[in-house]
């Protein structure tokens, strides 16, 4: 959620209470003449805070191309506090998320009632910031935090700029006269923006399809540098003329500035101005943020280049000087672009040439790295090799050793069990409480040894499922009665949430029996004692659909995408203590896919987990 920084300006409150239909249609008519888009938000901004009872008010718009709300206009700053938050983007999938937990009030208007615990970070600025920590005194007041949202939409029904109206003058929650003048000026507004896009989407594409077209089909040639340089200049001056354009790269190692390109009559002087990282050109390389002068003659931060002197009989040169941004977010260089100082260069003229410099930064780029790619490819094809060779000798070892070990533990863990049993003699009961704690470890490595070849199985696609019909609800009780033991001793609480109506499915009953058994024995370990363990089922898409929900640690972002990965333990530091080696998952999840179904988690740190998982109803093939 967010709320804005705004000082209190005179507010006309002059909302219509017996006619808002009327009132709302006489504000609208020249808005719904209005083609351009800034001016259009700035009538919008302003019938919000002359008509509509609010302090201030701040208008979003949607950039399609990059999928973020731009602040385009705002009422009750100061100036230099609007000059700062103009422009700031926010995701749109954030603003849908806020919109769509914000209390619904009509189509367009919707309302977010901060509480008692509302995260200050939350906000990028407040109006009366000394109230964000008090109460709502009455239900019906307005909260510093609260939030208005008043959206515009297409003619789809989607979402293409909304309004946040700020501070009600009279400090109480919108009425429904309020809200009703609302839903009709946002439903007009909607049409005048989807229109003023349109027009402007138009002219855009047609001042910008050939030259932008050109300009990326000329970034995929493996063209020189300089042939590439010289098309993209040529392109950019269709759109915006200008007299002159240089580029220099940075290298910011030795503190210098290069030139890679240059155009006019003093190129020879320009390219061989190799100096240091000052001047206005060297602010723009270290902020990333491009400027316009209104003359670089008068400018004191405008270098002058040696050899080049200015005519006296010329009234000097507007110019741009734009970062050129790599891939990685940083600088590479500047390019500078001048023309006659009557012709001064715009705000939209910077934003078209903008693209232009980063097209001009992705061929200095692509240049460099075809040399790199060119030198390092049969290093890279090297190390991939052996990378590959490792990763199967490592598979190799572990499929060795598998089976190497299946003989003597199957010897050891015979003569054990005998050996407890007195077949080889009487025996203390503290030498049975010995036999006991080894064929419990013996135990726990036959396990692994049978995971592991069950892997190595997986992997190598040598697996044979043994196939029947088999009752999943049936399974799952076979395993919470074989884990009671473990379940008892955590004092956890266990929940299953359906009976024996499940379908019965084709599947090898001994292998869905490991893979409910490696998710709840998960479930329980991962889970603090006295926790909460529950299994649920239903029918998905044709399949049966098993999950176990958790109250455990959970798994943070970084480690969820690992953890269906080999030999991944998520808080490896806390579970490896018991012997596993997070090889569970990953065959569980290779059983699964085997059976035509698929498993995948939900989690979240510090709450719990939910592994899902599911097999066709039905016949499957054998694999």
């Amino acid at each position: 959620m967010n709320s804005k920084v705004k000082n209190t300006s005179h507010i006309i409150n002059s909302i219509v209470q017996d006619d808002p239909l009327e009132k709302a249609l006489s504000v609208t008519t020249e808005m719904m003449t209005t083609r351009d888009i800034d001016h259009l938000f700035a009538q919008i901004v302003d019938i919000i805070t002359s008509s509509f009872g609010f302090e201030g008010c701040d208008a979003f718009l949607l950039d399609k191309k990059t999928n973020e709300f731009r602040l385009v206009d705002t009422r009750g700053y100061a100036a230099e506090k609007s000059d700062e938050v103009l422009g700031i983007r926010m995701p749109k999938s954030n603003i849908v998320r806020d919109v769509g937990d914000s209390e619904r009030l009509g189509r367009f208007t919707y309302i977010h009632k901060s509480g008692p615990d509302e995260d200050l970070s939350n906000y990028y600025g407040l109006m009366h910031p000394e109230k964000a920590a008090l109460p709502r005194e009455h239900e019906d007041d307005w909260h510093e935090l609260d939030v208005i949202y008043v959206t515009f939409e297409d003619k789809d029904g989607k979402l293409i700029g909304f309004l946040e109206p700020d501070s009600p003058v009279d400090g109480k929650l919108p009425s429904k006269s309020l809200i009703l003048n609302l839903e009709v000026f946002a439903s007009l507004a909607s049409i005048a923006v989807a229109n003023a896009e349109l027009v402007d989407e138009l002219n855009q594409t047609i001042r910008n399809y050939r030259t932008l077209t050109d300009a990326t089909a000329a970034l995929q040639q493996p063209v020189d540098l300089n042939e590439t340089l010289l098309m993209l200049t040529k392109s950019l001056n269709e759109i915006v003329p200008y007299d002159e354009i240089t580029a220099y790269l940075v290298d910011w190692e030795r503190s210098l500035m290069i030139p890679a390109f240059a155009t006019g009559p003093y190129r020879e002087e320009i390219m061989s101005d190799i100096g240091p990282i000052s001047g206005m050109a060297g602010d723009v390389a270290r902020t990333g943020k491009g400027e316009i002068i209104e003359d670089s003659w008068e400018n004191q931060r405008v270098e002058t280049i040696p050899g080049i002197g200015i005519d006296t009989n010329e009234t000097g040169q507007t110019m741009m000087c734009i970062p050129l941004m790599s891939k990685d977010g940083e600088v590479a260089g500047v390019i500078n672009v001048y023309r006659e100082k009557a012709r001064q260069f715009t705000q939209q003229e910077y934003d078209i040439a903008e693209p232009f410099a980063t097209h001009t930064a992705v061929a200095m780029e692509n240049f460099k790295l075809r040399d790199e790619l060119r030198d390092n490819f049969e290093s890279v094809r090297k190390a991939y090799e052996e990378m590959m060779a490792l990763d199967k000798a490592k598979d190799n070892l572990v499929n060795t050793i598998s089976h190497e070990l299946r003989t003597p533990l199957t010897t050891i863990l015979g003569y054990l069990e005998m050996a407890s049993e007195g077949l080889y003699g009487e025996i203390t009961p503290k030498l049975r409480e010995k036999f006991s704690a080894m064929l419990s470890s013996i135990n726990r490595i036959n396990t692994l040894v049978s995971k592991m070849l069950e892997m190595s199985r997986l992997q190598n696609k040598a697996v044979d499922l043994d196939m029947a019909q088999v009752n999943l609800a049936m399974v799952t009780r076979e395993v919470l009665d074989g884990l009671k033991g473990e379940i008892h001793a955590r004092k956890h609480r266990v929940q299953v949430l359906f009976g024996n109506e499940l379908p019965m499915v084709m599947a090898d009953r001994l292998r869905m029996h490991d893979v409910l058994e490696t998710l709840i024995d998960n479930a329980i370990r991962y889970t603090r004692e006295g926790g909460s363990i529950t299994v649920g089922a239903d029918i998905l898409a044709g399949k049966v659909h098993i999950w176990v929900r958790d109250t455990g640690i959970g798994i943070s972002d970084e480690e969820k995408g690992k953890i269906f990965d080999k030999f991944f333990l998520a808080d490896a530091g806390l579970t490896r203590e018991d012997g596993r080696v997070g090889i569970g998952l990953f065959v569980s999840r290779e059983i699964v896919r085997k059976h035509e179904g698929e498993m995948w988690l939900e989690t979240k740190k510090g709450v719990g987990s939910t592994f899902h998982f599911t097999v066709p109803i039905g016949k499957t093939k054998r694999l």
